[in-house]
């Protein structure tokens, strides 16, 4: 395991290993405007992207559709991130495999609204699944999912396993990873449950931090019961991408990341584990075309698409 300084500083000033960055890029997207984004060199055809304010719990979440056919890929994206993080992905994604890709904010962040109810990841799961219904996409879905989105796509998986054809981790948060420092550790953890900025006056926080506020209080403990008991489907395609580089402020958190991984994958039957050799943790926008790839063996192994 490289050590990799810049990383090492990247996270100590963002905080919350779970939130995982407090940069949030903004979109330029109008929530219900269909947009076309040109052909470029060496890609024939434009692409048709919907962006489009979906209710459901109450409260609207935010979607990005670039239409395509089947099967449909689902992005989730880090803890404290919103559907941007997919930018560098996601068309080039559309284009190579003629799919649907959905990319969206989770409650709270981006352009999506901040429930007041307090989180609960299987509740969040099911507000996705629910909006997914409504928009039209329910089958043969590839799920991809980064940090914290890792813990969410697999509990979508295990919720919805006649639906979900294929999976790919990315650099995921694991209860395995919880299991070796223990919930009391990480929930005071700089970089996990302890949050960079003084939560104690809500009046004067940012949206984006009162959605981080909500996505961590109560803590690890209640998140892990229900990961405890999610199972990944099985007979389909499973890929875990883990980075190389270090991350996290301490080597024994770094190598206990790693080996959480291994730890993973060894329980899921017939899952193939990558390193990203040239990145930390933000594999999105240091290594976006080992994703791209990876995706892609993930839609050809399940039998959709071109």
């Amino acid at each position: 395991m490289r050590s990799g300084e810049s990383g090492k500083v990247f996270y100590e000033q963002a905080g919350a290993l779970v939130a995982m960055t407090t940069i949030f890029i903004m979109s330029a997207s109008v929530p219900g405007l269909t947009a076309i984004i040109p052909a470029d060199e060496g890609h024939e055809s434009a692409l048709t992207v919907v962006d489009t304010l979906v209710s459901v719990g109450g409260f609207r979440l935010n979607f990005r559709i670039i239409e395509g056919g089947s099967p449909t890929i689902l992005l989730e994206a880090g803890g404290g991130m919103d559907l941007t993080e997919w930018d560098g992905i996601a068309p080039e994604l559309a284009r190579r495999t003629g799919a649907t890709v959905i990319c969206y904010d989770r409650a709270g962040f981006g352009k999506s609204d901040l429930p007041e109810i307090p989180c609960d990841i299987k509740v969040e799961a099911g507000w996705l699944w629910e909006a997914l219904e409504r928009l039209g996409y329910k089958d043969d879905i590839i799920l991809a999912g980064h940090s914290y989105g890792g813990w969410m796509i697999r509990i979508e998986a295990s919720e919805n396993p006649d639906a979900v054809i294929g999976i790919v981790f990315i650099d995921p948060f694991s209860a395995e990873f919880v299991d070796m420092f223990g919930v009391e550790y990480l929930d005071e953890h700089p970089m996990c449950g302890k949050l960079p900025f003084d939560t104690s006056q809500p009046d004067k926080l940012t949206k984006n931090q009162l959605a981080l506020s909500r996505m961590v209080k109560g803590g690890l403990a209640p998140k892990m019961k229900i990961m405890k008991k999610t199972v990944v489907p099985k007979g389909i395609p499973v890929f875990i991408i883990k980075s190389f580089l270090q991350t996290l402020p301490e080597i024994k958190e770094q190598e206990a990341w790693d080996r959480a991984l291994d730890q993973m994958a060894a329980s899921i039957e017939g899952s193939v584990v990558l390193v990203a050799e040239e990145s930390n943790h933000m594999i999105p926008f240091s290594e976006p075309e080992l994703i791209i790839e990876t995706i892609m063996k993930a839609v050809h192994l399940s039998g959709s698409g071109k």
